[in-house]
């Protein structure tokens, strides 16, 4: 059964919401530690590491508790609703710049941080769980991946095109950049909102009794297609987060185009839609492992163009060579996300119970764990290389750091997702049979 576009629409929306904090912090939150706040690129990266320390507890926690909710709206639906307004409240506080000591500022940063992270993963877990409850088509989860990844990317686009345009509007940035992302949070209310009013939880199977933790770990253990896409998602992500948070620094200090920062990231983004909507023209026509591979193919062969060939001090041809590799993004994460739903059904199939939560924790983990390691060694190689918070040139050698995190690391880490899915053997084919198992009990 299709799924109506409103429904496909509003998924999206509430994707895009999600996105007005994540994209915060993956575009901004270590520029506002180094340069506004004052923090330390060593501190600021410090604060990531034991935020990821923590979240290796509560993101499991997250799923297995949405699992086994049973309410009249579903399993995963109530928990968007009342826990978005806490998670944008404490994405405001994250940017906000008491005057303390040195000590006192890590502290502030680690504690509302970790806020963040474990209110952000009440809202994340249940609604990256929703795919497979809306709809078990291979082909409409691809579909609804794709509005997704466009949500997404919207979410992208707004941040970059209204946070820095709100803040500079202030007398300082501490001051602006709290109410730029106040007005973000009053619209991810609304989003939120009608994502809840305007989807449905169709497919949900409820557990007949609470499911053991020990049951759920075996499930986990026992689903050989989600250790492979988790394998290679861990490499995408790691490249994703290291190339965007790399971005605003790169584009002023070694592009030297900070006047046209918005513009730049506004473009970029449309190139990562591009891609996603390419993946959704082609989905009929490739395997999604296929999907994957070329996708992520893209932007390693063009990353080691780059870096290895042309460098970047010709812009236009950095900005053509680059537009292959951004086109390859967006292929590779919509096939992600919906290779990551047909794992449920594995899953059920092979344990007897569904557990898109837990499943789909593991995912939200990964993904935070692919920033904490790339805000961890970007903080090190700018502590390494010397960086000057708001200076007008940095030293070569910070300047070599944020071209090695840009494009020599996400190549690594892309080529070894290409490596793990190349192994992948479970296809269109293997799933339409498990479905089809699962129809006659």
């Amino acid at each position: 059964m299709n799924l109506s576009f409103k429904s496909k629409l509003f998924y999206g929306g509430g994707d895009l919401a999600l996105n007005l904090m994540w994209q915060l912090q993956v575009f901004y939150i270590m520029f506002f530690y180094t340069d506004v706040f004052g923090l330390s690129p060593a501190s600021a990266g410090l604060v990531f590491g034991i935020a990821k320390i923590w979240d290796a507890f509560s993101d499991p926690i997250m799923g297995y508790l949405a699992d086994n909710t049973v309410t009249r709206w579903g399993k995963f639906r109530p928990y968007i609703l009342f826990g978005s307004f806490p998670a944008l409240i404490a994405i405001i506080l994250c940017f906000m710049s008491p005057d303390l000591s040195q000590t006192g500022k890590f502290y502030w940063a680690l504690f509302t941080y970790i806020s963040f992270t474990t209110l952000y993963t009440v809202v994340a877990i249940p609604l990256g769980s929703m795919i497979p409850v809306m709809t078990e088509d291979l082909n409409e989860r691809t579909a609804l991946s794709t509005y997704r990844y466009f949500g997404a990317s919207l979410g992208a686009i707004v941040v970059v095109g209204c946070t820095r345009p709100i803040a500079d509007q202030f007398s300082s940035l501490q001051i602006g950049f709290p109410i730029a992302v106040s007005v973000l949070a009053f619209f991810g209310v609304i989003l939120f909102f009608l994502f809840f009013y305007h989807t449905e939880e169709t497919y949900t199977k409820f557990n007949k009794k609470r499911v053991s933790v020990k049951d759920t770990i075996n499930l986990l253990l026992n689903n050989i297609p989600l250790h492979f896409i988790i394998i290679a998602f861990m490499g995408t992500w790691i490249a994703n987060n290291m190339k965007q948070i790399t971005t605003v620094y790169f584009i002023r200090d070694n592009l030297q185009l900070g006047n046209y920062e918005p513009i730049l990231l506004f473009a970029v983004i449309l190139q990562i839609m591009f891609g996603a909507f390419l993946a959704n023209l082609i989905k009929e026509r490739f395997e999604k492992r296929e999907i994957f591979i070329i996708g992520t193919a893209l932007y390693v062969v063009t990353d080691l163009i780059i870096y290895f060939i042309t460098g970047y001090e010709n812009f236009w041809l950095f900005a053509f060579i680059a537009f292959f590799g951004f086109i390859g993004f967006g292929m590779t994460g919509v096939a992600a996300w919906s290779m990551l739903a047909d794992t449920v059904q594995f899953g059920e199939w092979k344990s007897g119970f569904r557990a898109e939560g837990a499943i789909n924790s593991i995912y939200v983990l990964v993904f935070k764990i692919g920033l904490s390691i790339a805000v961890v060694t970007q903080g090190l190689i700018l502590e390494k290389g010397n960086y000057i918070p708001n200076a007008i040139n940095q030293s070569p050698e910070a300047m070599q750091g944020l071209f090695d995190m840009g494009f020599l690391y996400p190549s690594i880490a892309g080529f070894v997702a290409i490596l793990v899915m190349y192994f992948f053997k479970y296809d269109s084919n293997f799933y339409k049979r498990i479905f089809a198992d699962l129809n006659k009990t």
